[in-house]
């Protein structure tokens, strides 16, 4: 804070308007008169040649300041703030010269000569000596006034101790800081003004850079899918504009190679080697996306596994009456003799019952493929009603020992979605429905499916009558491997099926 802003506080803070008036008027006239070498240490000198100005401004400066004798240097007044700084009393200051608190008398002495023809001077850091000894460094400011028509010189000092061992924590916090990117396990990227500054060491081997390739000045978006780069771009903006977190988001990146990997990435803006940038953090997924995949696929076949018995019902149902048909249309066509319209007709009922049974069997063989498909990543129009009946088909086997399904469809909704994994999602749900009721007593117990719309969204309801789950486990479904079915489930169903239907963005 200037001088003459300081000046204003306190006159402020002391209600002295008509000082306050002064000030202003003055500070304007030496705003307006630049080009005329008038500059605001006038202003500033003349203000305290004001004998209660000065007062004012003299015990309430928050710097150390000393008035003394052109020639001389004895000292006339000090303020609290210089009695604070050397350590003496007001008597013993009063007793004293500038050059006694000089570590460097003779210097002292000579800029002293050099003030008595007036003006201001900015001293750049010098040594004093405290009382009990101490040598410090301080930045002067020295001129002089007239103060109740005499002339009189003045100083205010500022201790630089503070300052440099501000500067010094700075210089060791912005080394530790770069230590700690350097040694980060995570990619560390910095980029300012869509340039890249930095890549950490992690971030080199991620992304296939040589640990002496120089990155800087290259376009930060090359780093980025060219797929991703607008939403990145969109992130980048809200960070240096709002001063936002961009929160953990996956993002494509490519490497120098060219091939693609996917990242968590975290972007704050930061200062960085004393401007502002952004940083962003980065941690490669791929292989962990990869294994989650597979974990998903697993899960999938599991269910279907836990279903074996059910489709070897459906497909063995129609496989027995097709086998038992086509025994009967080959003896049928064995006789060797003319058919009759009779004969004929027996015959095509055979056929037509033989084509039935196949297009059955070809039904259940595409449900399995509908489940147990891999390409999980394809988002296609889905029929929801479609894919209930697919997996209450395929859930008939656990369903019906135990409950009555019953379905009520209150709308033909479709959403964009994977047909495999919301099916994983929905059968997950029926056998846990059907497991948490014991079998033996259908009639007594229901699982409903409800399809309905809500608002923009599409609702699927599964309920059961069975015995719930208990208050103490109802924060811990969507753990990983948690179960309550010892020895029966592995604890993922529910957790995959969270995830499925996040990541399709829903919930």
């Amino acid at each position: 804070m200037s001088m003459l802003a300081r000046i204003a506080e306190i006159l402020e803070r002391e209600g002295m308007i008509e000082e306050l008036a002064e000030l202003r008027r003055l500070e304007g006239t030496a705003r307006a008169a630049e080009a005329h070498q008038q500059t605001i240490a006038e202003v500033t000198r003349a203000l305290l040649e004001s004998e209660k100005t000065y007062r004012l401004v003299f015990s309430h400066e928050m710097d150390p300041m000393s008035l003394f004798e052109p020639g001389t240097g004895k000292i006339l007044d000090v303020n609290d703030a210089w009695l604070s700084l050397y350590g003496y009393t007001r008597e013993e200051a009063l007793s004293m010269r500038v050059m006694d608190v000089s570590a460097e008398p003779a210097d002292t002495r000579a800029r002293i000569a050099r003030l008595e023809t007036g003006g201001t001077t900015r001293i750049n850091v010098r040594w004093h000596r405290a009382k009990d000894g101490t040598v410090f460094p301080v930045e002067l400011t020295a001129g002089s006034l007239m103060l109740g028509g005499r002339e009189v010189m003045y100083a205010s000092m500022r201790d630089v101790n503070q300052r440099q061992s501000v500067e010094r924590a700075l210089t060791r916090t912005a080394k530790s800081f770069r230590a700690l990117i350097e040694s980060m396990p995570d990619g560390v990227i910095v980029h300012r003004h869509g340039e890249l500054v930095y890549l950490n060491p992690s971030a080199r081997r991620m992304l296939g850079y040589a640990d002496d390739e120089d990155v800087r000045g290259r376009p930060a978006l090359e780093l980025v899918h060219p797929d991703d780069r607008e939403s990145v771009a969109r992130r980048v903006t809200a960070i240096i504009t709002h001063g936002t977190v961009a929160p953990l988001l996956e993002e494509r990146l490519v490497r120098r190679d060219g091939r693609a990997l996917v990242a968590e990435i975290a972007g704050i803006g930061v200062e960085f080697d004393g401007e502002p940038a952004v940083l962003a953090i980065a941690r490669d997924v791929t292989e962990r996306k990869k294994m989650e995949r597979e974990l998903v696929m697993n899960d999938r076949l599991a269910s279907l596994g836990r279903l074996s018995a059910s489709v070897g019902h459906e497909l063995n149902n129609p496989l027995a009456y097709v086998l038992g048909n086509v025994s009967l249309l080959e003896r049928e066509l064995s006789r060797g003799e003319v058919l009759g319209v009779d004969r004929v007709e027996r015959c095509l009922r055979y056929v037509r019952t033989i084509a039935e049974g196949a297009s059955r069997m070809r039904h259940v063989v595409h449900d399995l493929k509908t489940l147990a498909r891999a390409d999980v990543e394809e988002r296609v129009a889905v029929d929801i009603q479609h894919l209930l009946d697919v997996c209450a088909n395929m859930a008939e086997h656990e369903v019906g020992p135990r409950a009555r399904l019953h379905k009520e469809y209150r709308a033909k909704a479709t959403v964009r979605g994977s047909e495999a994994r919301l099916g994983q999602v929905f059968l997950n749900l029926l056998i846990n429905a059907a497991q948490a009721i014991p079998p033996g007593a259908p009639e007594d117990n229901e699982i409903r499916i409800v399809l309905r719309e809500e608002r923009s969204r599409v609702v699927v309801e599964i309920a059961d009558t069975g015995n719930g789950i208990a208050a103490v486990d109802r924060d811990r479904i969507f753990e990983p491997f948690f179960t309550t079915k010892e020895g029966v489930g592995t604890g993922l169903g529910l957790s995959i099926s969270h995830g499925i239907v996040t990541e399709l963005g829903g919930t």
